[in-house]
């Protein structure tokens, strides 16, 4: 099409100076009359342009009739211009019966602009939220509702994950917020009353907290007899010391259990706050890696730092984290070569702990981050592990707005990825600003 409109466009310039000199060889003033078929033609240029621009003002006209080019441009224009201005005319048809439902639901709904401004709502959103629509049209919605962790949302974009927030100092009540796409710009926010849900999971959390802390003294009340047991008991009698040490082995697995379930308690009651430490991930890297060589003298552990970037997070959560995910290939990744590799990637920095042990089936890896699931029990029994490993993990993920990735195919190993987003990267500018804090 573009070769077409150029070599039309260029014989009409080269029909108009060819005129242009024949008259002027007519009447021996050939400059002047070139001069003259080619003004005519930049006019003739100029016009066609003044009616496209005229038609583009007035889209409900039918567009100028140009050269056999700009013809087909104009017509492909015409009609994906008619195409919109349908779609736009349904769009604004169906709106009306949209909001009709809406406004018979119990749940409710809110209709806000691309700046947060209030469009529309129904009474169940005005009950719920206390909102009056036909005094607060136009506000912002982080005007009615006062929380700076929705105005954060909202200026963040992503509304992948719904948010929870309790909307006043004063009150037990928690919504969530789950944001869409509502026609152009505008967004559809539904609300929701989770308070119960909400104290549930509390009740939940402090349940295993509490009991989880109220174990550590008699488990420290029965290791204690046992040792004092083994120290009284004749050497001669092999069965009780056998049982003894079962014991044992059994207590501090216990033990192990109790402190991860308390930790993941310590971590789940602070998911919500900022992490904005400033991580060096290589130095922390090459200490772990330090202590657990010593602790798995008989494994084969190598480390790969690519990358200097630091990051903004808990330092004892990402040290957990880190720690679970090489741990667990240490136990299940049998006698290969563990490798641990801190990197760049283009959505973030990342960390890959990859080994080539038996692998783990795909219907086990959407399960393996849940508390307690084990995909081979006894082998989890005979490593010692507590099965809170990769939920540590999937937490701590949370709270750094990062991904876990797994990657595994039996026969071939497992990959496990903790992406980082670049958000969550140091950068110069915050670098200098946390040193003029300092």
């Amino acid at each position: 099409m573009g070769t077409r409109i150029f070599l039309f466009e260029a014989r009409r310039l080269a029909l108009s100076a060819g005129c242009g000199m024949a008259w002027g060889a007519v009447t021996s003033q050939w400059q002047q009359a070139l001069f003259v078929f080619l003004v005519v033609l930049l006019l003739l240029w100029g016009w066609q342009l003044a009616r496209v621009y005229h038609w583009f003002s007035h889209p409900e006209e039918f567009p100028p009739i140009g050269g056999p080019g700009m013809q087909g441009i104009l017509h492909d224009v015409y009609v994906l211009r008619s195409r919109a201005m349908q779609a736009t005319s349904s769009s604004q048809r169906s709106q009306p019966y949209l909001k009709e439902s809406l406004a018979s639901m119990r749940e409710a709904a809110l209709i806000i602009n691309s700046s947060g401004g209030l469009l529309w709502c129904n009474e169940a959103a005005e009950y719920l939220l206390g909102i009056q629509f036909a005094t607060e049209e136009g506000r912002r919605l982080t005007e009615t509702i006062s929380s700076p962790s929705l105005e954060e949302y909202i200026e963040d974009g992503n509304f992948q994950k719904p948010l929870r927030i309790h909307p006043g100092t004063g009150s037990e009540r928690c919504l969530q917020f789950e944001f869409s796409k509502f026609g152009g710009d505008d967004r559809l926010v539904f609300v929701k009353d989770v308070t119960e849900q909400d104290r549930l999971e509390r009740m939940r959390r402090d349940f295993v907290g509490n009991v989880s802390h109220e174990l550590r003294t008699p488990l420290t009340v029965m290791k204690g007899y046992i040792e004092t047991l083994q120290t009284l008991m004749p050497a001669s009698d092999s069965t009780l010391h056998k049982s003894l040490r079962v014991m044992e082995t059994q207590v501090e697995r216990m033990e192990r259990m109790v402190a991860d379930l308390l930790w993941l308690s310590s971590i789940e009651n602070i998911e919500g706050e900022r992490k904005e430490g400033r991580i060096d991930m290589g130095a922390l890297l090459s200490e772990l890696i330090s202590d657990l060589t010593a602790a798995w003298p008989g494994k084969n552990l190598e480390l790969q730092i690519s990358t200097s970037q630091e990051i903004r997070g808990d330092e004892n959560e990402l040290r957990s984290a880190v720690s679970n995910l090489i741990v667990n290939a240490l136990k299940y990744g049998e006698d290969s070569l563990v490798v641990v590799r801190w990197i760049d990637t283009a959505v973030g920095p990342a960390l890959r702990v990859e080994d080539k042990g038996p692998g783990i089936a795909a219907k086990h890896i959407p399960r393996l981050t849940e508390r307690f699931y084990r995909v081979d029990k006894s082998r989890s029994l005979a490593t010692g592990g507590t099965g809170l490993g990769l939920a540590i993990v999937k937490h701590v993920a949370v709270s750094h707005e990062a991904k876990l990735f797994v990657d595994s195919e039996l026969g071939r190993g497992s990959c496990f990825r903790l992406v980082f987003p670049l958000s969550r990267v140091v950068t110069n500018a915050s670098s200098a600003g946390t040193s003029d804090q300092r």
